[in-house]
């Protein structure tokens, strides 16, 4: 596919998850592996394929040069903007969970935005899958290294789902059940049915 092939295709929505190798100068020649899966009747990505993509910055360079192309099209500074949090999204999962979870929730994922952004709708890149994320990722937390088990006894790391939601407590996640995972308390009292943003002493 020429270099114009594909700037159509991504600006007609129509360039799919498993196209985004070719906006990786070094995997020109990777395609898409599927697998059936009997016990729902669908196909679904094949985990060879994100060992093809042995590293998501395979993946993240590849999405950046696609969210280049987009934003030079629809050259809307919001829209600019949603990609970018989208990015720091898949970033946070990357760190948080195997790469070939995060791998699968990407694809899916990326797939639905395409009939969205058709119809002139950018803002769902915003919101995470929880369906997806129950579905692909959670399951794949990464082991804790030896480093933060040797933490002091006080602390917790963000990655423990039992941790308030950072954006509940400033006010900017209302979502229940919470699409990152965490818990909805108030940070200072532990109280559920307000935020750190809404606490009183």
């Amino acid at each position: 596919m020429s270099t114009a092939a594909v700037i159509v295709a991504i600006i007609t929505h129509k360039f799919k998850a498993a196209d985004l190798h070719k906006l990786d100068p070094t995997n020109h020649d990777k395609e898409m592996a599927y697998t059936f899966n009997g016990s729902t009747n669908q196909f679904e990505v094949s985990t060879r394929a994100a060992k093809e993509y042995k590293t998501p910055f395979s993946i993240i360079i590849s999405l950046q040069h696609y969210f280049r192309v987009l934003s030079f099209h629809v050259n809307n500074a919001a829209i600019t903007d949603v990609f970018y949090q989208y990015t720091a999204h898949l970033l946070e999962l990357i760190a948080e969970y195997e790469w070939h979870a995060v791998f699968n929730y990407h694809s899916v994922f990326f797939n639905r935005r395409r009939a969205e952004m058709a119809a002139g709708e950018y803002s769902h890149w915003l919101l995470p899958a929880t369906d997806l994320l129950s579905k692909h990722v959670y399951a794949y937390r990464k082991p804790a290294s030896t480093k933060s088990s040797k933490q002091a006894t006080g602390s917790r790391t963000l990655s423990n789902p039992g941790d308030a939601c950072r954006n509940f407590n400033e006010g900017k996640c209302m979502t229940n059940p919470c699409p990152w995972g965490r818990l909805h308390a108030c940070s200072t009292c532990k109280k559920t049915d307000h935020g750190k943003h809404q606490h009183k002493d």
